[in-house]
């Protein structure tokens, strides 16, 4: 939670080593799930999905219950969550939609506390990650109301979060913005490092909308500088993106900057094999390159980054690259 990498590697690896001599254990299902997400906060999504598979092929559902009295959560609830979360960047966005369906589903059936905080949480970050504000905003609502009712303060600081996320996409900018700063503070207070790259800069896209453009900038740079120092490189591309986006509309008569980043992007995103990424940052580029007289250069980015995609609900942007690809044929 403190977004620490050293500190969190060492044990997630001990864990690991400690549960060689029984793999099918549900201590090994926990380990395995410890160090899948690991390797997301690191932005080794690959490496990521195969221990959380590992821990959900473990997961009995019936004979694992004690495990969210023993490890804080039920671990079939924190496998499925974080799966999801990494299916999503690696373009596999159905079953993505599906495991969110069904880590729902459980919170639902197992009535834990922990669980349910953990679960309604984490399921909304992902709904935030596809920007699913009619998804996002009933598990925003429900964990401010469960953290409220039992007063810890964690969740108060992240259901603030997802709220004014809620209120910025849902027409209220500056309400959103002027919640979304004091949640932003409320999680640096609890030293809250866990999801801050998703945090800051949903803050810098609300001050953009706002106008403060400076300040939009000045706290992409600044979370650029903080993520690079503690290796929590998972949502680098969609930094760089949204960096793209800003400095465009920012001074659209000099599209070089935005480029740059843009460009930056996707570089970060297909050796992390974060295909959903950079289909959003290809899109931005070729938009770009259409928008300055070069549709040539536009089709010969996004043909290849679309490839293999099929349209479907989970995520909007795939029919918005068909539709700009057969604009550009």
């Amino acid at each position: 939670m403190h977004g620490d990498l050293t500190a969190m590697r060492e044990p997630a690896q001990a864990f690991l080593r400690d549960v060689e001599s029984r793999p099918g254990s549900p201590e090994a299902g926990v380990a395995h799930r410890a160090y899948g997400v690991t390797q997301w906060f690191t932005g080794n999504f690959s490496e990521a999905r195969s221990h959380l598979e590992r821990a959900l092929a473990i997961f009995d559902p019936e004979q694992d219950r004690d495990l969210a009295f023993r490890f804080g959560q039920d671990v079939g609830v924190s496998a499925m969550v974080y799966l999801a979360i990494v299916l999503w960047p690696l373009g596999e966005v159905d079953r993505a939609r599906e495991l969110a369906d069904a880590t729902a589903k459980r919170i639902a059936e197992l009535g834990h506390l922990a669980t349910s905080t953990y679960g309604l949480m984490h399921s909304a970050m992902f709904e935030i990650i596809g920007r699913n504000v009619d998804r996002a905003a009933p598990l925003a609502k429900a964990l401010s109301s469960v953290a409220h009712e039992h007063g810890i303060t964690l969740w108060i600081a992240f259901g603030a979060f997802l709220e004014a996320w809620v209120e910025l996409r849902s027409g209220s900018p500056e309400i959103g913005l002027l919640n979304m700063r004091r949640a932003a503070a409320l999680l640096q207070q609890d030293g809250v490092g866990a999801f801050q790259p998703l945090v800051r800069t949903a803050l810098a896209e609300a001050e953009a909308q706002n106008g403060e453009t400076e300040a939009a900038l000045a706290t992409l740079e600044q979370a650029l500088k903080d993520f690079d120092r503690t290796g929590q490189q998972w949502f680098d591309a969609e930094i760089y993106r949204t960096l793209g986006d800003i400095l465009l509309e920012k001074n659209p008569a000099d599209p070089a900057p935005a480029e740059d980043a843009f460009l930056t992007a996707i570089a970060i995103a297909q050796p992390q094999k974060a295909r959903s990424f950079e289909l959003r940052a290809t899109l931005s580029l070729a938009r770009l390159y259409r928008a300055t007289g070069r549709p040539a250069d536009a089709h010969a980015v996004l043909a290849p980054a679309l490839e293999g995609f099929a349209p479907t609900p989970a995520m909007p942007e795939i029919v918005e690259a068909e539709l700009l690809l057969a604009g550009l044929a």
